[in-house]
């Protein structure tokens, strides 16, 4: 069992910024990026987790659900200590069961975290705007194009 302590707290705290609001998906990334190479196992479990948590190709705040949300805390409390993840299916993820989970869960609430609010943190990172295909997008403003030039025309 190898616990790499700075790529835990270098993880820990890049997380509680994204949570906190004081940074965004490009910023929390790059704080991020250098745990990818630690030889903590458990490091490399998180760091594959948050990856999936985020669309890298838009920089938006923290975007997850109140389930999400509490396992972000619980994931920056376990960054305190020295263990190991159990399973990736356990309910007290990543903490081995729920006793565990509340002996440090004091570590989180001293960090001062925002509760968890839907309307700020579970915005979609990727607005409706950007979800539309591209080529159904062009054929949008074409058909809106050639109304307006046929309103014009007619007038």
């Amino acid at each position: 069992m190898t616990v790499d302590r700075q790529a835990r707290t270098t993880l820990r705290n890049a997380i509680v910024a994204y949570m906190s609001g004081a940074i965004r998906t490009f910023a929390f990334e790059d704080q991020y990026s250098p745990c990818k190479k630690s030889g903590d196992e458990s490091v490399q479990v998180i760091v594959r987790q948050v990856g999936c948590m985020h669309d890298g190709l838009i920089d938006h705040p923290v975007s997850v659900l109140s389930e999400g949300w509490e396992k972000l805390r619980r994931t920056v409390a376990f960054h305190g200590t020295d263990l190991e993840i159990a399973a990736l299916d356990c309910p007290s993820w990543p903490f081995g069961d729920e006793a565990e989970w509340h002996v440090n869960e004091h570590s989180v609430d001293e960090l001062g975290l925002p509760d968890y609010d839907p309307n700020i943190h579970g915005r979609p990172g990727n607005p409706w705007w950007n979800r539309i295909p591209t080529s159904i997008g062009v054929l949008i403003l074409v058909t809106l194009l050639a109304a307006v030039f046929l309103m014009i025309a007619f007038s």
